[in-house]
C-alpha cells in the first residue's frame, strides 16, 4: 500500500469567516476541504452550545494538502487571527491516493 505524506489543517472559526477562509484555501493550493458545523464545546471563555436562537454558528474546516499549501494558508491565517477569532491545528498525515491532495 502506497501512502503519501500530506499536511492537515483543522480550522475552527465563526460563520462569518467561512467564505473568506474557503476562498483562501483554494488560492493557497488546497484542492478540497470539508466543513462541519459545531454544536457545542468549551474553550478559554468557557462552555458554549448552539441553541439556534441568537448566536452565530461555529464551524470546523478540515483541509489536507501539500506542505506548501499549508504554509501559505498558515501565513494568511496568522494575519487573519490577529483581528478575528479562530483556532488552527496542524498535523502531518499519511494518505492513500496522494495525487488527489
Amino acid at each position: 500500500m502506497q501512502l503519501a505524506k500530506r499536511t492537515k489543517l483543522e480550522i475552527f472559526v465563526e460563520q462569518h469567516a467561512l467564505a473568506r477562509i474557503e476562498a483562501m484555501l483554494g488560492e493557497s493550493g488546497f484542492t478540497g476541504w470539508s466543513v462541519f458545523e459545531g454544536v457545542e464545546g468549551a474553550g478559554s471563555q468557557g462552555g458554549w452550545r448552539q441553541t439556534g436562537i441568537t448566536e452565530g454558528a461555529a464551524y470546523l474546516l478540515v483541509a489536507i494538502g501539500s506542505e506548501a499549501a499549508a504554509e501559505s494558508a498558515l501565513s494568511w491565517l496568522a494575519d487573519y487571527f490577529t483581528v478575528y477569532p479562530g483556532i488552527v491545528a496542524v498535523s502531518e498525515v499519511a494518505v492513500m491516493r496522494g495525487d488527489r491532495f
